[in-house]
């Protein structure tokens, strides 16, 4: 394998190494997580495990996961087309990542109608919440 840089050349030639090393080294890398604080680390396990064909068959797409800016709530970000924003968040409550990703993904299994739940209209024109919507879903308050 052999790089040339063009943007931002760290040196003035070119370098060679073997492609099974490189291999071997981004196999490396990908598998360590020591770096991650448990935010990612809950967020890696939750956007690995997700059943996203479930939630598709709600139209519902992961958008993003992030401890909320309370950090004893990790939050999911999902988005109904380009229509809605739905906000689940799940305490912490002392609990490894691992654990807190698992109860995410649990309850992303259940239907949406039974999640407690909070949605922002994308769209200024819709003041109804969405379909899916179950009695536990609430307007989101920024």
């Amino acid at each position: 394998m052999h790089w040339d840089w063009s943007i931002e050349v760290p040196m003035n030639h070119g370098v060679s190494f073997s492609a099974a090393e490189y291999d071997v080294e981004v196999a490396r890398v990908a598998a360590d997580h020591s770096w991650e604080t448990a935010e990612r680390t809950a967020g890696r396990r939750v956007l690995t495990d997700v059943d996203r064909e479930r939630l598709r068959a709600h139209v519902l797409k992961t958008s993003w996961v992030a401890n909320d800016r309370d950090h004893e709530l990790f939050r999911v970000a999902l988005q109904i087309d380009g229509d809605y924003q739905v906000f689940v968040d799940t305490l912490w409550r002392g609990r490894s990542p691992e654990k807190v990703a698992r109860e995410v993904c649990v309850t992303l299994a259940l239907p949406p109608s039974e999640w407690r739940a909070t949605w922002h209209a994308i769209k200024p024109t819709l003041i109804k919440p969405p379909k899916i919507a179950g009695p536990s879903w609430r307007p989101a308050r920024f």
